[in-house]
């Protein structure tokens, strides 16, 4: 009867451990703060018709690219050498576009 009666005060005792211990990490919790939606730069006219210009003159350069008919000497790694300096050319133009007067 006396381990039993240890037995349950011990059980106890963890018990109230354990629900005091979940208690106070629950008060721990730190709940992050939602991200401000991202706020997009007013476009002007100005603005875009330099955005277009800007992929009109890469599309243009991304269309040279292509080789029509035999190829004498084909580089061993395509167009891609090709479309990557036209796709730099745009970035370039559209970060001057943006910079704004």
């Amino acid at each position: 009867m006396l381990r039993i009666l240890q037995l349950s005060t011990l059980l106890i005792a963890l018990g109230n451990s354990a629900a005091w211990g979940a208690e106070k990490l629950a008060q721990n919790v730190v709940t992050p703060l939602p991200a401000p939606a991202p706020q997009l730069l007013p476009q002007t006219a100005a603005t875009t018709a330099c955005l277009t210009t800007c992929d009109t003159v890469a599309m243009n350069c991304q269309n040279s690219c292509v080789v029509v008919g035999p190829v004498a000497t084909p580089n061993p790694a395509g167009t891609a050498p090709c479309n990557l300096n036209c796709t730099t050319q745009q970035l370039v133009c559209k970060q001057a576009c943006n910079r704004g007067p």
